[in-house]
């Protein structure tokens, strides 16, 4: 009876063994999938851009030379932009530097917008002919804007001043004699929201600044869209 009763007790000493290192091991394998899913979380949040170099590489090889002027406000300097784009070129993908902005999107075949602490940045390129490009960047933070223009011919980089590059502005306004909405037109149009629109148009407005003198103008948008020869973008229509 003893021995029986020394061998029940061993027994259950044994299944509580059993139980308490089944136990164990579940609670490392749930801290270890925890972690691993905190680690795929990590990953699933940091942003990416699947792109090929190839393709848009006249898009890349111009944000590489582009003067750190062009981002004044978020600082983005040459060094880290070509080890920016070495990456892409070197796995067709990138992810967002952190440091540096939160999101970066191709939003058309020659724009790239970049999403930046307090607003955001964008490239776009127009093509004149092979190797050669007109440039805008435009870096909108808070109620600012800071719009420059280049040439880009084989390489290099030329400095245009940016509005030059729109004929007819005045066509805008209900009476180009008015002195008044002239100034007003001249002292404003770096003000205006520049929407890039494929790879030719661009569409100026600003329906908050126009209201302010709406007697001016003859509509709230006006349509551009690029003409290659003269290098510039001609009016199309006024909305």
């Amino acid at each position: 009876m003893k021995q029986l009763m020394l061998s029940l007790l061993v027994l259950i000493l044994f299944s509580c063994k059993k139980n308490e290192e089944t136990s164990d091991s579940k609670i490392s394998n749930k801290k270890e999938k925890d972690s691993s899913e905190r680690e795929n979380d990590g990953i699933k949040k940091l942003d990416t851009l699947k792109i090929s170099y190839y393709e848009h590489k006249n898009l890349f090889d111009i944000l590489t030379i582009l003067p750190d002027s062009t981002m004044a406000s978020w600082r983005w300097n040459k060094n880290e932009r070509i080890e920016f784009v070495k990456q892409i070129q070197k796995l067709s993908y990138t992810t967002t530097p952190a440091e540096h902005f939160s999101k970066i999107s191709l939003t058309q075949p020659n724009t790239i917008e970049i999403q930046v602490v307090d607003g955001y940045w964008v490239l776009s390129i127009y093509k004149i002919k092979t190797n050669n490009y007109i440039v805008i960047t435009n870096d909108v933070v808070g109620d600012g804007k800071d719009l420059h223009a280049y040439e880009y011919l084989n390489g290099e980089l030329k400095y245009i001043p940016f509005k030059s590059l729109f004929d007819n502005l005045t066509a805008f306004l209900i009476d180009k004699n008015d002195k008044n909405c002239m100034e007003f037109l001249e002292d404003n149009q770096i003000l205006f929201d520049y929407n890039f629109i494929g790879t030719k148009k661009i569409q100026i407005s600003d329906s908050d600044l126009l209201e302010d003198s709406k007697d001016c103008f003859k509509g709230n948008i006006l349509n551009y869209e690029f003409n290659p020869e003269l290098k510039k973008f001609n009016l199309i229509n006024i909305e």
